[in-house]
């Protein structure tokens, strides 16, 4: 008999193969879905909901004056390959200054980081906001803000009052819209290609740290 016919075959047993497999299997997966995130490419199909708020006030903080006309508008957008339609539904007890409530949407594109749109001629860009403290009502929401009295803090993304037919150029305008239940203080998930009106796929990748 040979030296190396007289060494004992080493084998692994049942349990550690086990162990090995699925760490292997969470290594695969963990590996897909970070490449998934990070070749995410943008879509231009997504159904959200959001708020549409405005004020007289020019700005965010109206200083408690009564005379100050604050509404509130419910969001749906719904676009399928770039194009969709956005409806606002009065939602405060006010006035409703809006002379349109349907507005065709066209290039819409949404990724992590931002949602871009065009409706009436206006191109119209939303920011995500993450975990802001400013911001903190809206945070996991896409995000555009604008009015001439408002300071830095209180603008955001490429919109104007202007954008809303009935909305005076003085006032000061949110739009935030985000994907129905998706987790709050989280970084941006890709938005995945979906049928029509279905709730889009959600990618979501866990803070690091």
């Amino acid at each position: 008999m040979t030296p190396q016919q007289n060494k004992p075959e080493k084998r692994i047993s049942g349990r550690i193969f086990l162990i090995i497999l699925i760490v292997g299997a969470i290594g695969g997966v963990a590996l897909t879905a970070g490449s998934i995130y990070l070749n995410a490419s943008p879509t231009g199909t997504a159904l959200m909901t959001g708020t549409l708020f405005i004020s007289s006030a020019g700005q965010l903080k109206s200083g408690g004056s009564e005379s100050v006309y604050v509404a509130t508008y419910n969001v749906s957008l719904a676009a399928i390959s770039g194009t969709g339609t956005m409806n606002l539904t009065l939602s405060s007890n006010t006035t409703d200054l809006l002379r349109q409530h349907e507005f065709p949407v066209t290039d819409f594109v949404v990724t992590p980081n931002n949602l871009t749109m065009t409706f009436l001629g206006a191109s119209v860009n939303l920011g995500w906001i993450n975990n802001s403290t400013v911001w903190h009502s809206l945070n996991a929401t896409y995000t555009g803000a604008s009015g001439p009295n408002a300071p830095a803090t209180e603008l955001r993304g490429s919109i104007s009052p202007t954008d809303f037919p009935g909305v005076p150029p003085g006032y000061y305008v949110v739009l935030s819209v985000s994907i129905p239940s998706q987790p709050q203080d989280n970084i941006p998930f890709f938005v995945g290609p979906v049928a029509a009106w279905e709730t889009p796929t959600r990618i979501v990748v866990p803070p690091k740290g």
